[in-house]
């Protein structure tokens, strides 16, 4: 375990501007929108925020003029980011049963919500890791976007393997920047004939056929076991490939529980928690709270509950959520957060934005926020618009940055108001009580 190697901590004054009493209103999350994709167009609900304009990858333009051709009976697609292709397929007819394995709760929501829109037909959207949580149904084609981790991407084409028909078709679908053509290598190891086209200038489709017969793998993707202690604390938490920090306790964590006070009762919240180590530390090191850790990842939230499993707690849950959607009613006293700074393989500090302003949210009124990013990522003035007293906290090597946020009530209002988005809540649903029993250390 690293040592203890906080920097000077810096202080920032209060800031000057009241909250604004907030409006409860009813904001969507996304919409509706047509995109064009291929040589046709679709329906798909995309979040807010996003473009229809960059809502289909490259690949995915090849990919569906793919399915056009083949025009699967039975379409099994995992891994993708909204569906996009899948859904084209259901609603232009391509294929009678689609089924969607999203291993994130954004895709999932985003696909369930354009069914929802649009009953066309005998589909299906699963919240899983893979083809191993589809059961025993066999498809004519399984299309396998292409994931981050590499090893990851071979876990799921060895799993699409086991529910393919004999004479169906394994579809890899890649960005050739991140690395698709390595996973088309791999799946040329997997598969007796493999077919690749590129195009739309980054894109790769590969379409395998006759699998060997020790391609399939039968199982979920494997964990692995790790254990850590920080001060005085010993905890252990499962990884598993394609869960952030897979190989051990990464530097940004162990710093923010290093350096983190937490309250000996109360509630906490870990925000876009991975396999779990905060929340787990946090549970164990203070039994008295009640601890909820969510994520979007499915396999990050099995990984978390397995964690609990572990280490016996019976003071912490597991929540799959886009970020603070499923449990937005309920607050908390302290949230701790290391946030991902990356969506589908590239750098997006928005994400990081994004969970500071849910964290807001979360607390409500008064509360306090623990959150942990580099350096780099430009934080300091939404937290000086959302927080009431905030304090830095820098390694040694600066490359990693804990902020310690607190808001309290304020008495007053005036113009020039400081107000929270996205979807800001009604303050009667907040819980104006707060403990004030900190742990000292």
């Amino acid at each position: 375990m690293a040592k203890r190697n906080h920097r000077n901590n810096k202080n920032y004054k209060r800031s000057e501007q009241p909250f604004k009493r907030r409006q409860k209103r009813e904001e969507p999350r996304g919409a509706l929108s047509k995109v064009a994709i291929g040589e046709v167009s679709a329906t798909i609900w995309l979040t807010t925020g996003m473009e229809p304009s960059r809502a289909v990858k490259p690949y995915e333009h090849i990919l569906a003029d793919t399915i056009a051709k083949l025009r699967p009976a039975r379409l099994l697609e995992i891994g993708s980011e909204v569906g996009a292709v899948g859904l084209t397929a259901a609603q232009h007819g391509w294929s009678e049963r689609v089924v969607w394995v999203q291993r994130d709760t954004v895709g999932s929501n985003a696909v369930q919500r354009t069914l929802a829109a649009n009953p066309i037909g005998r589909h299906e959207v699963i919240l899983g890791e893979g083809a191993r949580d589809v059961g025993a149904e066999s498809f004519d084609a399984v299309i396998v976007h292409q994931q981050p981790s590499r090893k990851l991407t071979e876990i799921l084409l060895r799993q699409a393997i086991t529910v393919i028909d004999p004479v169906g078709v394994l579809i890899l679908a890649g960005d050739v920047q991140l690395g698709a053509r390595t996973a088309a290598a791999t799946l040329g190891e997997l598969c007796e004939k493999v077919e690749v086209s590129e195009g739309m200038r980054t894109g790769l489709i590969a379409v395998a056929r006759n699998p060997h017969a020790t391609a399939a793998m039968h199982d979920h993707a494997p964990r692995t076991s790790h254990e850590a202690e920080i001060r005085g604390t010993s905890f252990r938490w499962v990884t598993t490939p394609g869960v952030f920090s897979a190989d051990d306790l990464d530097p940004a964590t162990e710093l923010l529980l290093e350096t983190v006070v937490l309250p000996h009762r109360g509630g906490i919240l870990d925000m876009g928690c991975g396999p779990g180590a905060i929340g787990l530390y946090a549970a164990l090191s203070m039994p008295q709270t009640d601890v909820t850790m969510i994520d979007t990842d499915i396999a990050a939230v099995r990984c978390a509950e397995e964690g609990i499993r572990r280490n016996e707690i019976t003071n912490a849950r597991v929540v799959a959520s886009d970020g603070i959607e499923a449990i937005e009613r309920k607050r908390f006293d302290v949230v701790l957060s290391n946030p991902p700074v990356h969506r589908a393989g590239r750098r997006d500090a928005s994400l990081v934005s994004r969970f500071a302003r849910e964290a807001a949210i979360a607390i409500g009124r008064k509360g306090r926020l623990w959150l942990v990013t580099a350096p780099t990522v430009p934080l300091q003035r939404m937290l000086d618009e959302l927080f009431t007293e905030i304090t830095v906290t820098e390694d040694f090597a600066q490359r990693f940055r804990v902020y310690d946020a607190i808001r309290r009530p304020q008495r007053h209002t005036g113009q020039n108001e400081a107000i929270i988005e996205p979807n800001a809540v009604d303050d009667d649903m907040i819980d104006d009580d707060w403990g004030d029993d900190w742990d000292s250390e």
